[in-house]
């Protein structure tokens, strides 16, 4: 799901997705759940070569081997060199803001964040660090990802509506969030910020299903 203060555009990338206000970092704007089609590797297989196309060109590769693809906008997230959004190291299918994002920016990746980005295309980011031309077998960069315990201060500073919805792996990630609460959870502000039934789970962690 992708976070409801982003809206589509047009660019000379074609459609792209922009955010509707301004993010901070650490805000939590994408997250794989059970809308999303996430697909087998057999089952991409036994695709025709044309909608093996459409799966490249909107989705990507997960960790454990799967195709996923977004069924709302989060599937216009568009390449960037110089990304203002990524995934978590150990946790796939969770996009980060990793610095503030203006009301208005693109929001982007690096599609070498993905343990497969699937499509060849050249690069039309036009900052100075662009690599000019991305393939489906480039290999996937781990250093592109955030770890939690250096994003998790930021995450818990903002209110997170996606984690109120249900994903993969969901209890398991609040409880690594739980263990990188610093001791604030004794906020109330804190608990407010971050929503009321959120925080219940995060101060209650076996209560979280």
């Amino acid at each position: 799901m992708i976070h409801p203060d982003t809206y589509t555009g047009t660019t000379d990338k074609g459609v792209s997705l922009f955010a509707k206000r301004r993010f901070k970092k650490g805000e939590i704007i994408w997250i794989a759940d059970s809308a999303d089609t996430i697909l087998p590797a057999a089952t991409y297989r036994s695709f025709s070569e044309q909608k093996k196309q459409n799966v490249n060109s909107l989705g990507y590769l997960d960790s454990k081997g799967r195709f996923v693809i977004p069924n709302d906008n989060g599937k216009y997230v568009n390449h960037s060199c110089s990304p203002n959004c990524t995934y978590l190291l150990e946790y796939d299918n969770i996009s980060v803001a990793m610095r503030d994002i203006g009301a208005g920016e693109e929001i982007t990746e690096n599609y070498r964040c993905y343990y497969g980005h699937l499509e060849n295309f050249d690069c039309q980011c036009g900052v100075p660090s662009c690599s000019g031309k991305l393939k489906g077998d480039d290999s996937f960069l781990p250093s592109l990802r955030l770890r939690l315990n250096t994003i998790a201060p930021f995450i818990l500073q903002h209110r997170q509506p996606l984690l109120n919805i249900r994903f993969e792996d969901r209890k398991d990630f609040l409880a690594a969030l739980n263990k990188h609460n610093y001791g604030h959870f004794k906020s109330q502000n804190l608990f407010a910020r971050m929503g009321s039934r959120l925080s219940l789970e995060l101060a209650f962690p076996a209560a979280a299903h």
